[in-house]
């Protein structure tokens, strides 16, 4: 495979997990209907079996729009794309996920190993993997004040 295909399919793997995690942040089932394929499978390091199918794979998304999770912010790094032989792609990435909830926030981080192949001129998920490593539970009492700063020194308790 040549520098540049192998560019392309980073770019577009990037590309196509960054909308994930903009949209899973904005509660966007809708959205993210757009870019799961119709047979779509969901494994989860905590879920008993895989899910199949994109209403299965939305669900999870409804349950987290209806959670007490009032802010989110999904990051991914470390991305690798790998071309399989249909011309589709595994692509490989390290995330870390930072909600905030009416006691706390929490971090959550791990590996997705996911599928994605271009259907009718568009990149869509066929396989999302995602693989928890931990969750750290931050209490209310230890988050900073809204107005702190990120750079000055932390306002006196």
């Amino acid at each position: 495979m040549s520098d540049t295909a192998s560019m392309l399919h980073h770019f577009v793997a990037q590309q196509l997990l960054t909308a994930y995690t903009r949209l899973v942040d904005a509660k966007d089932v809708e959205g993210l209907f757009a870019i799961a394929h119709p047979d779509i499978v969901l494994v989860r390091s905590s879920d008993a079996a895989p899910r199949a199918g994109r209403e299965a794979f939305l669900d999870l998304y409804r349950d987290f729009a209806r959670s007490d999770v009032q802010e989110s912010q999904h990051m991914t790094t470390n991305v690798s794309a790998l071309e399989l032989g249909d011309g589709s792609l595994a692509v490989a990435a390290c995330f870390l996920a930072i909600t905030t909830h009416p006691d706390g926030a929490r971090a959550t981080w791990g590996r997705y190993n996911d599928e994605i192949a271009e259907r009718d001129g568009k990149w869509v998920f066929t396989a999302k993997r995602i693989q928890v490593t931990r969750t750290a539970l931050i209490g209310q009492d230890m988050l900073a004040p809204f107005n702190a700063s990120s750079f000055e020194p932390m306002p006196s308790t």
